[in-house]
């Protein structure tokens, strides 16, 4: 399975006076099992790129290939791009609407013409993909849930999918602390388990640089950056110059004047470690 974006560009309002161009020749690859983090600032286009990845929104000009599939190929069905390709909106549960979790989580499924021996098998597994217990919560009303647990049932209408590539936008927003990093616990354990794509949007860069194998940094519509974590933070100066921050431990080392040898940056908290300790002569 794999993503490949080539000049992509999406222009709202087109031919009117507040014409806007929201996508400018964006151009990137995403390999089997890998992670993608997608940073930039509110209005920079990442919540348009991702509508493309799955076809809600159609680009004027470029191309996406979904494991060898054009996108925009006659021939392609977006149904078939749908099955490949589950989109996690930002704050997912404000559409959760069945009576039961059940039933919600097995809405997807139904669509797609399954047999109730099948549907009531995904929706087992995708309950367990997120931790909740299937005999606790499948009659339970999702709307007498936790924050937390409806942003799971959410997330586990779309696994019920099984999609290839999993697209999550913000899904920590809004979280308090110990939720937030439950849920980012939980995307990183459905990604080892079904070993697909994960496409993650996050403003938050810890989170980014900790569990991203890949980030593109979007600014006015342009990828303006990309490569690995510590590739993308060393270029800490631009990073800030677009609105953004850097990583906490990326941040720290850089007011202490500590820099790896390489010029790559140091977002590990056992590396900064590593580094301090072997500085001032001590060993960890």
């Amino acid at each position: 399975m794999s993503i490949k974006v080539e000049n992509l560009c999406h222009v709202y309002r087109k031919g009117l006076p507040e014409e806007s161009k929201a996508l400018d020749e964006v151009s990137f690859d995403v390999s089997d099992n890998q992670i993608l983090g997608v940073i930039g600032h509110t209005g920079s286009g990442k919540s348009t790129l991702l509508q493309h990845l799955n076809g809600l929104l159609k680009a004027d000009s470029g191309e996406i290939s979904i494991d060898g599939m054009r996108l925009y190929a006659p021939e392609v069905s977006m149904l078939d791009i749908r099955k490949k390709v589950g989109l996690v909106f930002q704050y997912p549960e404000y559409q959760l609407f069945e009576e039961t979790v059940a039933k919600d989580i097995a809405f997807g499924p139904k669509n797609l013409g399954l047999t109730e021996e099948e549907i009531d098998s995904r929706v087992r597994e995708a309950m367990s993909l997120v931790n909740l217990d299937y005999d606790t919560f499948s009659e339970k009303s999702p709307f007498d849930l936790s924050g937390g647990q409806k942003r799971r049932v959410a997330i586990a209408g779309v696994l019920a999918m099984k999609p290839k590539i999993l697209i999550l936008d913000e899904p920590t927003a809004g979280l308090d602390p110990k939720t937030h990093k439950d849920i980012l616990n939980m995307v990183v354990d459905i990604h080892r388990k079904e070993k697909n794509i994960t496409v993650f949007v996050s403003h938050n860069m810890n989170d980014i640089a900790n569990i991203s194998d890949n980030i593109i940094v979007m600014d006015k519509g342009k990828c303006v950056l990309q490569g690995k974590p510590e590739e993308v933070f060393s270029h800490s100066d631009f990073i800030k110059s677009i609105g953004l921050d850097l990583p906490d431990v990326t941040q720290l080392m850089k007011d202490l004047g500590i820099e790896r040898e390489d010029g790559k940056a140091i977002f590990s908290l056992d590396e900064a470690e590593n580094m301090i300790f072997n500085m001032i002569g001590g060993s960890k």
